[in-house]
C-alpha cells in the first residue's frame, strides 16, 4: 500500500472546506459504489480522511469518496465511463473517422405521477440541428469526428497559457465552489468549469479573444454534460481542453504521448451555450435526459462495443 499516494490523497481533499460537507455515505456504500475496501479506507483514516461518527457507525462525503476512487484508479461507475472517454480524442488526432449519433432522452417526474409532461428544446438546443419526436422528449445529434472541424494544434502563445494548467489536479467540486477562481489559486484543484473559467481568463488577459463553453463531450454508450475553453483564431471559434487530457493521462487511461494537451477538438464537442442551460425542458423545469451514444463504424473501421457507465464533468 501506497502510503505517500494516499496521504497526497488525504491532503487534497481536505484542502476542501469541511463546511461544504455532506457525511451521508456509510461503509456499504463506500465499497459497493467507490471501490474503496477495508485496508485501503482504514489506512485514509489513519492518515486524516474527513468522517463522521454516529450510532457507532462512520459516514463520509460523498464527493470525498469520488475524487479518492479517481485518484485511486479504482473501478467506480465513473472510473469505468472516464476510459471510454479517450477514444474520440484519439480519432481527432489521429484524423480518423468516427461517427457519434447521440440520444437524448428526457425522462418524466415519476415523483410526481399527476404531472403532465409537457417537454420543449431550448432555441440554443434546436440551433444545434436535432432531429425531435413530435413530444420533444428524445431528439438525435449526429457528429463524424476525426476529418472534421480546423485540424492541428493551438500556436505556441497558447501552448504556454495552457501549460499552467499542468499542475491542477481535476477534482469533483460542491456546487458552493463552482466558478470559484480564488479556490483554484490557492489549491490547485479544479473541475472542468473552474479550469475553463482559469483558461479563458488567462487568454484573454495575453490578447486573446477567448469564451466559456458548455455543451456535450460525445463519448460511447454515454455522452456526458461539460465546460471546455474556445479561442478565436483566424476567425474560427476553436476549442481545446488540455484540462481533460492532463486528466485523463494522469488517470492512466489516455498514453501522454497520443493526445496533445494543445490539439484542436472542435469536432469533440456539441457546444450549446457559454454556461448550463437544460437539454430538455418540461414544463418550464429542467427535465432528466439519458445521454445514450453509439459509435458507428466509418472507413473500415472497428464497431465498438457498448457497456453501460454513465457519468458527468
Amino acid at each position: 500500500m501506497n502510503t505517500e499516494l494516499l496521504q497526497g490523497i488525504t491532503d487534497r481533499v481536505r484542502l476542501v472546506p469541511d463546511q461544504h460537507r455532506v457525511f451521508d455515505q456509510d461503509i456499504s456504500m463506500v465499497l459497493k459504489v467507490f471501490g474503496i475496501r477495508a485496508p485501503i479506507l482504514s489506512a485514509l483514516l489513519d492518515l486524516g480522511f474527513p468522517h463522521r461518527s454516529s450510532g457507532g457507525q462512520q459516514y463520509f462525503d460523498e464527493l470525498d469518496l469520488a475524487n479518492t476512487s479517481l485518484a485511486l484508479h479504482l473501478p467506480s461507475p465513473r472510473y469505468l465511463a472516464m476510459r471510454r472517454w479517450p477514444d474520440v480524442l484519439r480519432a481527432v488526432a489521429e484524423n480518423r473517422a468516427v461517427r457519434y449519433d447521440l440520444e437524448i432522452v428526457a425522462e418524466c417526474d415519476s415523483a410526481a405521477p399527476a404531472h403532465q409532461c409537457d417537454f420543449r428544446l431550448p432555441a440554443e438546443v434546436q440551433a444545434l440541428g436535432a432531429r425531435a419526436d413530435s413530444t420533444a422528449r428524445k431528439f438525435i445529434l449526429s457528429r463524424e469526428v476525426g476529418t472534421s472541424g480546423r485540424p492541428g494544434e493551438a500556436p505556441p502563445q497558447l501552448q504556454r497559457i495552457f501549460g499552467e494548467v499542468s499542475g491542477f489536479h481535476f477534482h469533483i467540486l460542491p456546487k458552493a465552489l463552482y466558478g470559484d477562481l480564488s479556490f483554484v489559486a490557492a489549491t490547485s484543484l479544479a473541475d472542468c468549469e473552474l479550469a475553463t473559467r482559469y483558461l479563458v481568463g488567462r487568454a484573454i488577459e495575453e490578447g486573446w479573444e477567448a469564451r466559456r463553453s458548455f455543451g456535450l463531450l460525445l463519448s460511447s454508450p454515454y455522452s456526458l454534460e461539460h465546460y471546455w475553453p474556445e479561442v478565436r483564431l483566424d476567425g474560427v471559434w476553436t476549442a481545446f481542453d488540455p484540462h481533460l487530457i492532463n486528466s485523463l493521462v494522469r488517470w492512466e487511461v489516455l498514453a501522454a504521448a497520443q493526445v496533445s494537451n494543445a490539439q484542436v477538438l472542435n469536432s469533440v464537442f456539441f457546444r450549446v451555450a457559454d454556461d448550463w442551460i437544460p437539454l430538455v425542458e418540461d414544463a418550464g423545469r429542467q427535465a432528466r435526459v439519458s445521454l445514450l451514444t453509439r459509435r458507428r463504424q466509418l472507413a473500415g473501421e472497428s464497431v465498438s462495443a457498448t457497456g453501460s457507465a454513465e457519468a458527468a464533468s
